[in-house]
């Protein structure tokens, strides 16, 4: 059986793959003068897994870097919504129902005073 390699996206001169660390070295350069020192190899593969997952399934992305359990990739790679979804719907109708009892009978689940 033939495996088929696709061409590097990061060549050297003579179009042979770069190491890893020469790939991280000449990226740390690049972006030397700029304000993306937050921008990492690591934060491509995020990209790539988030990406992915989005338009198919954890299980795509987790393949696609090569890792041999989703919940590497879920956990790790694949980000979170930055921001909470909207709940205020909810969140007035405890307002609403403690405003017609001064002191709630019950406690809230998880409620740490109790």
């Amino acid at each position: 059986m033939t495996v088929s390699r696709s061409p590097a996206i990061f060549a050297s001169r003579r179009g042979t793959w770069l190491s890893p660390n020469n790939v991280r070295r000449q990226w740390r350069e690049a972006r030397a003068d700029t304000d993306l020192a937050w921008v990492t190899p690591h934060t491509f593969r995020k990209t790539v897994a988030t990406l992915i997952k989005e338009e198919t399934d954890t299980k795509s992305a987790a393949a696609q870097l090569g890792h041999s359990s989703e919940e590497v990739t879920a956990t790790y790679y694949i980000a979170k919504p930055a921001q909470a979804p909207d709940v205020s719907d909810i969140l007035e109708r405890l307002g609403t129902d403690y405003g017609r009892r001064q002191h709630p009978t019950t406690a809230l689940p998880n409620d740490a005073h109790g």
